[in-house]
């Protein structure tokens, strides 16, 4: 399978934040991206979510999200789209979703292989952000005994798809709160091929016995952040 994956797009109508973000230019990276991965063949879209930045009013925001789902339901491409900490700031999941009009993302079984995408924008006292109500650096993936439990032996190819994150090698107040108990449960697994995450915005890549950590650099920092991968 053939995906085209991005992350961090921060969109909003500001020309800069934080001295590196180009929010304003991410609607205009996201149509290059789609374009790039129709020409590439891909069966898929993913955006590892952070896809909105924050705005003075809600109202702008809910805009700037119909203006990404123009782009989103133009082209012939399935995608899926999971929450970042920034999408999650002043909207909910269902309403993020709504106005996008797709499906929250669900497991893809494909030719022997398992796309799972999880959500980790919860607290780690296990309550999920709400508008209003988040924090960036205090992420956590509820029933985290759950997820290890079902990838354990799995006889599918396994890879995983989320937007913080659980590399070792990524410094710590960008990792889940329970980062080392998913990371040791996939390094036993023997299924998992690679873990993809977003939320680093200078990305990363790593490898351990075989499982490979694809950290995807910002799309908001740079031109052309945006990668095909076959899997």
């Amino acid at each position: 399978m053939k995906i085209g994956i991005f992350t961090d797009s921060h969109y909003s109508s500001q020309a800069i934040t934080c001295g590196c973000r180009y929010n304003n230019q991410s609607l205009r990276k996201i149509e290059e991206a789609y374009s790039f991965f129709e020409r590439s063949g891909c069966e898929l879209v993913i955006c590892l979510g952070d896809l909105l930045d924050t705005e003075a009013t809600v109202e702008l925001e809910r805009e700037n999200l119909r203006q990404v789902k123009s782009v989103v339901k133009k082209s012939p491409i399935p995608s899926v789209i999971v929450m970042g900490n920034h999408d999650a700031f002043t909207l909910t999941p269902e309403e993020f979703y709504s106005i996008l009009g797709i499906d929250a993302p669900n497991d893809i079984r494909c030719g022997g292989k398992r796309l799972i995408f999880i959500d980790c924008c919860y607290f780690k006292s296990g309550v999920h952000y709400a508008p209003g109500d988040s924090n960036w650096r205090d992420t956590y993936l509820p029933n985290a005994d759950r997820f290890l439990a079902d990838i354990q032996g799995s006889e599918d190819e396994i890879y995983v798809f989320l937007h913080q994150n659980i590399d070792p090698a990524i410094r710590e107040d960008h990792r889940l709160f329970n980062s080392k108990e998913l990371f040791e449960g996939i390094q036993k697994s023997g299924s998992v091929k690679a873990v993809f995450q977003g939320h680093f915005h200078g990305g990363c890549r790593s490898e351990y016995d075989g499982v490979k950590y694809i950290t995807l650099p910002a799309m908001c920092e740079s031109e052309g952040a945006f990668f095909v991968f076959d899997i």
